[in-house]
């Protein structure tokens, strides 16, 4: 018994949709499998001479050093910009230090005078001689330095593209800088100790003038060393080409004022 005729499959005719969608798909495997991948080359000769490779080797190094050339300039228009700010900074900041190298030695003298004077004091006081009391001890011996902007600036890798002598001259400055701030710093410690002697001095201890004394000495070495590498300070400022700078007028002559010996409100007073 034969088979219903409508239970054969009919093939596909070409032009039907389905056909069509194979059709595509093949064509489109095809065309991945045997299309060639797009290669890029750069234009380039055959060198067949030893002169042409000699050329095409000095074009390739020529080529790099106006590379390494272009990007060394601007590096260095870079950091000559950053050396001008950073030396503005510098010269302003050392410009406010020599105020204060100027300051000490304008009142140098006044404070040897003055510790010359307590000293003579305590002297009395170990005699048992009959001496007025000692006023307000507080002097005024400068400001404290900085060198926020040095620190930054080295900081910042910008002190290495100075020139050499000029960076070795702020480096001396800097460095002898630190040890005047030291001093200082010494130096306000010594004459509270000093500051003991305000008041009546015959009210003094024999360990009270033991300190006082120990202390005048080395308030004088310090003020000889503070005035003495500020002279020198101040020279190595002008090598710079730093304007001269004048001690502060009032500050000196309020540090130069005559020792009072009329007894304080307070025994011991801050600077």
């Amino acid at each position: 018994m034969s088979e219903p005729a409508d239970s054969e499959i009919a093939p596909e005719t070409p032009n039907s949709p389905k056909a069509a969608i194979a059709t595509d798909a093949r064509t489109a495997a095809t065309s991945e499998i045997t299309d060639p991948m797009l290669e890029v080359h750069a234009p380039h000769e055959s060198i067949h001479t030893w002169k042409s490779f000699f050329i095409h080797i000095a074009t390739i190094v020529i080529g790099l050093l106006i590379a390494v050339g272009l990007e060394q300039a601007v590096e260095a228009i870079h950091w000559h910009k950053q050396v001008q700010i950073a030396r503005n900074v510098l010269r302003q900041e050392l410009l406010e230090a020599n105020g204060f190298y100027a300051f000490r030695i304008a009142v140098n003298e006044c404070v040897a005078q003055r510790l010359s004077q307590l000293n003579d004091i305590v002297e009395s006081a170990v005699e048992h001689a009959k001496t007025a009391p000692v006023g307000d001890l507080s002097l005024h011996i400068g400001h404290l330095l900085s060198d926020d902007a040095w620190q930054s600036e080295r900081a910042a890798q910008t002190l290495v593209h100075f020139p050499a002598a000029e960076r070795e001259l702020y480096g001396t400055i800097y460095g002898q800088q630190l040890d005047i701030r030291n001093w200082v710093n010494e130096e306000l410690g010594v004459w509270a100790a000093i500051r003991v002697l305000q008041g009546n001095p015959d009210r003094l201890s024999m360990s009270d003038i033991t300190l006082i004394r120990q202390n005048i000495q080395v308030a004088r070495t310090l003020n000889y060393l503070i005035a003495r590498n500020a002279a020198d300070q101040l020279s190595r400022a002008s090598a710079l080409g730093l304007p001269k700078v004048n001690g502060q007028a009032e500050e000196v002559r309020e540090t130069c004022l005559p020792l009072k010996r009329t007894t304080p409100s307070q025994p011991y007073t801050t600077y």
